[in-house]
């Protein structure tokens, strides 16, 4: 994922980073910047945790489904031993035969046999001797949907259909398919190097596995005995008695085909033995319960791994202050949600040793430094977008500030949702909706006394709507900011972005703005375009303020409803 980063110049005198916080090189990638992207990835899995979870158990539900609709299937195995005859020819004497030495086999004559038994001969053999056609394990079932769909286009196109089938093509056709379907289910092997062959036959029942595994091994020593007696036939001598063994022989492979049960008679005449007849299976070996669950929760976990990395490389929302100093190249000072109770406008001193308190004093911190040689700092405080938590912010902060200062002043700009105006001064005879809408130049702004040291200035008066056409701009609220800078801290809570553009009139006369998003749900692409925006009008960005505020009632129906 490629990332483009603006990098913040410290000689222009318009911006500046927060001092005291940790400056990061984006000049060239490294492990730190891959560590980052790593960290954000796993960041981004434990949000959606219960997203994956839950998919990770829909993947395993689908394959316990699977095995419970699945028809079992079970797997029985017999094992064939390739052993060469010595072949003598008709009429030699016993001396002979003593003296004969049996032919070898190689690699090639085994993978041979291999072939033999999977033969359409073999297996056809077995098919038609227990007549396996008319088996419904293996005949051909009715057309599914995706058949039965094309049949109806194709009947209304007649070009497209074939002709039909005579019945006796259609007999044909259904023969073919069953002995395709007992076919397929055959499986021969070679075990290992050695000369033994196992033939396995997949059924639906133990008692058909074990019977039609015999069957087949008994089948193929048959074709064994009968080739044997063709060759003696071609002798010039030919013993009745080696007639009747040789009958014996054929006759014994044919029961053990029709019956599927293997005998301990022996078969002389074979170059191979049955060393392991075919056994009932205990159990299915089709499908495998414990695989295919395995298998299904392998597949949700990294399916919903992947579809959580796509999300999140197409993520623009801010999720971490990390994320903001690698994509925005601008100072980040996180601010942790206050998990002590319910958050209110004073909740930094009434708990002082919660993490909220914590980061709010280190930012004070950082503040106070921002003042270099001027005694007295005038900070402005806005947001991209509303339920961001700044009012709340500044609240907290111009308590703390009061705390440790002279005289601080916060003043409520936010005309439009004067949130701290219905907190600190509802009853409020004057508000900052007059003093920008007065034409004369030296009205003063209209303080209202909350603590010893610590002033508020009210949007609007008590009972009043402020006026869509108020402008912090004005040059009566110029001229009254002027008077008060330099005098004592000033904090300013400005309206957001999206709902005025206020901020950047007022913003050249602040010591500096400092952004405040909101986590998981202000984007980055909202703060690439307020620092834009404010820069080009000289405003001063010192930094983002990454607030975690608690979700407001508007803000929870609202992520629902777009949910």
């Amino acid at each position: 994922m490629n990332y483009t980063s603006k990098i913040v110049r410290p000689d222009d005198p318009h911006d500046g980073p927060l001092p005291g916080l940790d400056r990061i090189d984006f000049g060239e990638p490294g492990h730190e910047s891959e560590t980052t992207l790593i960290g954000d990835l796993i960041a981004a899995i434990q949000r959606h945790a219960r997203a994956l979870a839950l998919w990770i158990l829909l993947c395993a539900a689908a394959g316990v489904a699977y095995v419970v609709i699945t028809q079992p299937e079970f797997v029985a195995a017999a094992q064939i031993a390739l052993e060469p005859r010595v072949r003598l020819p008709p009429g030699a004497d016993a001396a002979a035969a003593a003296s004969a030495t049996a032919p070898t086999l190689d690699s090639a004559q085994a993978e041979s046999q291999v072939q033999v038994i999977r033969s359409a001969r073999n297996l056809r053999h077995v098919f038609d001797t227990l007549g396996l056609d008319k088996d419904p394990a293996y005949t051909a079932k009715g057309p599914g949907l995706v058949r039965r769909t094309i049949d109806r286009i194709t009947a209304l196109l007649p070009f497209l259909s074939a002709p039909p089938l005579s019945p006796e093509e259609e007999a044909m056709r259904a023969r073919e398919i069953a002995f395709q379907n007992f076919s397929d289910r055959v499986q021969v092997k070679r075990l290992g190097q050695s000369y033994v062959l196992e033939v396995s036959f997949r059924g639906l029942t133990p008692q058909d596995a074990a019977r039609l595994t015999n069957a087949i091994a008994a089948a193929y020593i048959r074709d064994q005995v009968l080739v044997r007696a063709a060759s003696d036939q071609r002798g010039t001598e030919f013993l009745q008695g080696r007639i009747a063994l040789i009958q014996a022989q054929k006759k014994a492979a044919d029961e053990a085909v029709a019956t599927g049960v293997i005998t301990d008679f022996q078969f002389p005449d074979s170059d191979a033995r049955i060393v392991g007849a075919a056994l009932r299976p205990l159990s299915a070996a089709y499908p495998q319960t414990k695989l295919i669950l395995l298998l299904g929760a392998l597949f949700g976990l990294i399916s919903g791994i992947g579809c959580i990395a796509v999300l999140h490389s197409f993520d623009r929302t801010v999720r971490s202050p990390a994320q903001i100093r690698r994509m925005l190249g601008i100072d980040c000072f996180p601010v942790p949600r206050f998990r002590e109770g319910r958050l209110t406008e004073s909740s930094a001193l009434g708990r002082p040793e919660s993490d909220f308190a914590l980061a709010l004093r280190r930012l004070r911190t950082v503040l106070f430094a921002v003042r270099g040689e001027d005694r007295y700092i005038t900070i402005g405080l806005l947001a991209c977008h509303a339920e961001a938590g700044c009012s709340t912010l500044s609240a907290n902060l111009a308590c703390l500030l009061s705390a440790s200062s002279d005289r601080v002043l916060l003043v409520d700009a936010d005309l439009r949702d004067p949130e701290l105006t219905r907190r600190f001064a509802p009853r409020a005879a004057d508000g900052l909706e007059s003093l920008v809408l007065s034409p004369a130049n030296g009205a003063e702004l209209p303080e209202v006394a909350l603590a010893a040291s610590l002033s508020f200035v009210p949007a609007v008066a008590a009972g009043r709507t402020a006026n869509p056409n108020a402008f912090l701009g004005a040059h009566a609220m110029r001229a009254a900011l002027a008077r008060v800078n330099g005098k004592r801290d000033i904090l300013l809570d400005l309206p957001p972005l999206d709902a005025s553009s206020d901020a950047q009139a007022i913003g050249p006369m602040l010591t500096g703005v400092a952004l405040v998003a909101s986590l998981n749900r202000t984007k980055l692409d909202q703060l690439s375009d307020a620092i834009r925006a404010l820069r080009s009008a000289n405003c001063r960005v010192l930094g983002i303020v990454l607030n975690d505020p608690v979700p407001s009632t508007k803000a929870r129906r609202q992520a629902i409803a777009s949910a």
